[in-house]
């Protein structure tokens, strides 16, 4: 299992995409080995990423706005008609399939076998790419087109909906 990070408090690793159904994790330390950890891991079960901060705001969810590449916020909301780029984990497999610990390709794109559906306000959202942002290693990217007719306000649900599981975060959207 590849390791992107240690501290005494946190590993970040990334599940090999083959794990699906019950799986055994047992960790090696300079200081012993654990006991099992066993976990039952979903075909699909989408998380969007927290990031950094914008000003005193933090524990932001990864949606950008494509016409400016910045964090949806809500001083800078959702607006009819942009284009949301959300990075997430837990979409499952990809084709073509890139393998565990690798940069995913930017050509071909790895889009994933399940799209997922993306709704705002409880309005569809249309997804035009699903998938392994490129270049990065187990990252996923959605990107949603907001048409006219979704709902408005200061916290309109954006929800994610894949294999059974989902999420959901609150974001404001403007005209």
């Amino acid at each position: 299992m590849p390791v992107l990070f240690v501290s005494p408090s946190q590993i970040n690793a990334q599940m090999p995409f083959e794990a699906v159904g019950d799986v055994t994790l047992i960790l090696h330390t300079p200081g012993g080995v654990s006991g099992d950890y066993n976990l039952q891991i979903l075909p699909g079960a989408p998380g969007v990423f927290r990031t950094g901060s914008a000003g005193p705001v933090t524990n932001i969810p990864a949606v950008i706005r494509n016409s400016n590449g910045h964090l949806v916020t809500d001083a800078d909301p959702v607006h009819i008609g942009d284009t949301l780029i959300i990075y997430l984990t837990g979409l499952g497999a990809t084709f073509p399939p890139v393998h565990t610990g690798q940069p995913a390709p930017s050509n071909p794109l790895a889009q994933t076998l399940d799209t997922p559906q993306v709704t705002l306000g409880g309005a569809s959202l249309p997804v035009l790419f699903s998938g392994l942002a490129p270049g990065e290693v187990g990252v996923y990217q959605i990107n949603v087109s907001i048409p006219r007719g979704v709902p408005q306000g200061m916290e309109i649900p954006l929800s994610i909906s894949q294999a059974g599981s989902s999420t959901t975060l609150n974001v404001r959207v403007i005209d």
